[in-house]
């Protein structure tokens, strides 16, 4: 049977994150991403999907070694096996000599990572003095013995000076006040369980689970967004989609917006709007995140979709 399942969230910032790809002379820069906008163009953090994905990839394969698959344990990132449950959902790119190369598509799409808010990074030291060996012991030593021991060892002119001279190393962070819309996309083939996980429990489990290490260094974290946008109860901005034909407006928050709070009405309203049809069925908020829960621990949830035995390709 084929049914989709999706996930739309909006996550922050647990504390101040790091999301960089590039790096300077002792710095360690953010990726940023440039966005037209009707006024023009600015600059958004930007978590990129392709990272989020090799996140969900390693949640995957230690949680199937746990539970004793043993087919994981040649499977990694890059070389993928193309043989493992995960390569047959999250897709393998086989190249490996003597292997039979080829490709098996994704069927788990990540998209978004596009913050909302267009905040300048923050730029924090991380390292005050560099540790040199001295006859011997290991310390951050003076200037002026450091000097002393370089010259010792042949440094002379402009490199003694720059070499004896603390350089900080320094990393752009994320503020923790930054929003971030995220949304997966998954085409299941199969709900019932054939191996050690379903496919709807990978999905789950891969996407709960890669929330605490997002991230490019340290520290790593994001988590779901609370808001009372659902009714009175601050509940996380979390909507899911499982169905066979798409009768909801997709919660998708445009990247040229700025307003956090215009991004949280956007996004309820898309969210309450759908179609109630039994090929369709939307959770939302605090149901939608147990859904996921119990998909993640390995029970089948309240969903006829989730639970029919109709044949594949209804």
């Amino acid at each position: 049977m084929r049914v989709n399942l999706d996930i739309y969230a909006i996550v922050e910032a647990t504390q101040e994150l790091h999301f960089g790809n590039v790096r300077e002379l002792n710095v360690g820069r953010i990726e940023l991403v440039t966005v037209p906008t009707l006024e023009g163009e600015i600059e958004k953090f930007y978590m990129s999907p392709t990272k989020v994905r090799g996140v969900a990839r390693r949640s995957l394969l230690w949680r199937l070694k746990d539970l004793g698959d043993k087919t994981v344990e040649s499977c990694g990132i890059p070389a993928t096996c193309g043989r493992c449950d995960v390569c047959k959902l999250y897709g393998a790119l086989t190249t490996t000599a003597g292997a039979d190369e080829g490709s098996i598509a994704s069927r788990v799409y990540q998209a978004g990572g596009v913050a909302i808010q267009p905040i300048p990074p923050e730029i924090k030291q991380r390292l005050s003095s560099p540790t040199y060996f001295i006859n011997g012991q290991m310390g951050q030593y003076e200037r002026s013995k450091v000097k002393e021991f370089l010259k010792k060892q042949g440094v002379s002119g402009g490199d003694l000076d720059r070499l004896s001279t603390p350089m900080p190393y320094e990393m752009e962070y994320v503020a923790p006040s930054s929003l971030f819309p995220l949304y997966w996309h998954s085409l299941l083939l199969e709900v019932e369980k054939k191996g050690k996980m379903s496919e709807p429990e990978m999905v789950a489990f891969s996407f709960l689970d890669s929330l605490k290490r997002m991230g490019a260094g340290h520290p790593k974290g994001v988590e779901l967004f609370h808001k009372a946008w659902n009714g009175d109860k601050k509940e996380p901005l979390l909507v899911v989609d499982i169905y066979k034909k798409p009768l909801g407006k997709r919660c998708i928050i445009s990247p040229m917006e700025t307003d956090a709070k215009k991004a949280i009405e956007t996004f309820s309203t898309k969210a309450h709007d759908y179609m109630k049809d039994e090929s369709f069925e939307r959770y939302l908020g605090a149901e939608a995140e147990k859904l996921l829960r119990t998909l993640a621990g390995g029970k089948t949830p309240d969903s006829k979709l989730l639970k029919s035995k109709a044949k594949s390709g209804s």
